[in-house]
């Protein structure tokens, strides 16, 4: 196993267009708002910080569940020119479900990006990001148990100014009666609209929610707009299709990038 892995390590920095990773004179390029991430990766020794809150209503009548979380907090700081390290967190959630109120921190996640492929070598951008979520959460809203999960993120630049991301998620999840997968899929389409301004409109689902539940499926949109080169503010809306998904949701952040050494 270690062989195996020492040589993935070699060919991952080995890769050539190590200039691909973000610099602070390429356009901002975050993994936020929407729920796909990006294949691309911070430069060496630099950081971006990803930030926002949201708000979401499930159910009606007596079953209605309206849900507060902020802030949303991604850290991502590069290791190497295919390689960058996240730190992360859904932060504190106030949820009210019939009258019943309940409210704590999230888990926290420590996780990598690793550029693969590049789209002028296999036809799309490649990125494996393996998670590690940790049980340090309140006890209303931790797993309980570390749980793993990998993403593979891909992109590819289209005609006409579109580019389209997708992610292939599998998760290792946690309940009272032990472990069980969960897989989800999402697809993504972006394009400038004007004045700087840039739009997105993504389709993504999970196998379940929950060990019984069924397939929750979103629609989600929303537009973005960088500022000075080194931010970028977001608005996104999203809708539930299926029954087991939100039913609608809400949102709004920010990014901002710079460099920790040279």
């Amino acid at each position: 196993m270690r062989p195996l892995l020492a040589s993935f390590i070699v060919v991952v920095l080995g890769l050539p267009h190590p200039a691909r990773a973000q610099s602070n004179q390429s356009p901002i390029v975050t993994d936020r708002p929407d729920f796909t991430e990006s294949s691309e990766v911070i430069h060496r020794g630099g950081f971006q910080f990803e930030s926002g809150m949201a708000i979401a209503t499930d159910g009606t009548g007596a079953d209605r569940v309206r849900a507060f979380a902020a802030p949303f907090a991604l850290m991502r700081i590069g290791l190497a020119p295919r390689i960058e390290l996240r730190l992360g967190a859904d932060g504190y959630t106030t949820e009210n479900a019939g009258g019943v109120h309940a409210s704590g921190y999230s888990d926290f996640g420590i996780g990598a990006k690793v550029r693969l492929f590049d789209q002028d070598q296999i036809g799309v951008d490649l990125a494996v990001l393996p998670i590690l979520a940790l049980p340090v959460g309140s006890d209303e809203f931790s797993a309980g148990r570390y749980n793993p999960a990998i993403k593979i993120t891909w992109a590819r630049a289209m005609a006409a100014g579109f580019d389209l991301t997708g992610n292939i998620n599998v998760s290792a999840l946690s309940d009272a009666e032990g472990r069980f997968h969960q897989e989800a899929v999402s697809v993504s389409a972006g394009h400038d609209l004007f004045a700087g301004w840039g739009s997105y409109a993504e389709i993504y689902g999970f196998s379940r929610i929950d060990r019984d539940g069924g397939s929750a499926i979103t629609l989600n949109g929303g537009v973005t707009r960088p500022v000075g080169g080194r931010m970028q503010f977001d608005v996104e809306a999203g809708h539930g299709l299926t029954g087991s998904a939100v039913d609608w949701f809400l949102g709004a952040g920010f990014a901002i990038r710079g460099s920790l050494w040279r």
